[in-house]
């Protein structure tokens, strides 16, 4: 009688080990991929996991004769690849006048990144650049290439630009800030806020 009591308590705990395993393995398929948002572990190997995932970017910086400025999203992959599309807008100022042109273009790119807990490197492997609109003062004194030459010029500095260091100036749950210098020897400042999307790579 007490051995029969016994072998159904055994069974009972087998019956219910099997299905905490059960559960364990379905949770664990389920948030893993959250894993990364939830509890990042030390940077290492040039992967710094807050960086992870999708991210909406705004910002701008002084050229010669002009400003040019960024809107739009860039998502970094656990495999240290990125993604990045949105609108480059250029205005360049008549350096005799008050007139400007300003051009907008889509701009859609991918490359390699790496990062520390200080310092995020990244580099563009593969851009495309297409003339979205042009909004000039004076229609009768625009001069320049074809869209098609400006867009492939633009692609080619682009690329030859190779990689860019930017300092992580801090780095929160939903959002970080990066400085960089610029082509005239300034410095300027990127936020990117977290977008609700999800990163699958």
């Amino acid at each position: 009688m007490r051995w029969s009591r016994y072998r159904i308590s055994w069974r009972a705990i087998i019956t219910a080990v099997v299905c905490l395993f059960a559960f364990l393995q379905g949770f664990s398929t389920i948030v893993g991929p959250w894993a990364a948002y939830f509890y990042a572990p030390a940077s290492s190997d040039g992967l710094n996991p807050k960086l992870l995932g999708m991210w909406n970017e705004k910002f701008q910086y002084p050229e010669p004769n002009g400003v040019a400025s960024f809107e739009g999203t860039i998502e970094y992959f656990r495999n240290k690849t990125y993604r990045i599309n949105g609108v480059l807008k250029s205005t360049v100022f008549a350096p005799s006048s008050s007139t400007s042109e300003t051009t907008s273009y889509r701009f859609d790119g991918n490359g390699e990144w790496q990062a520390t807990d200080d310092e995020l490197e990244i580099k563009l492997l593969d851009v495309q650049i297409r003339v979205a609109n042009k909004s000039p003062t004076n229609m009768a004194v625009v001069r320049g290439p074809s869209p098609s030459a400006e867009e492939s010029a633009i692609e080619r500095g682009l690329l030859l630009a190779k990689s860019q260091r930017y300092d992580i100036r801090s780095a929160k749950k939903d959002k970080v800030v990066l400085e960089t210098g610029g082509l005239l020897a300034d410095s300027f400042v990127i936020k990117m806020n977290r977008t609700k999307q999800m990163y699958m790579r």
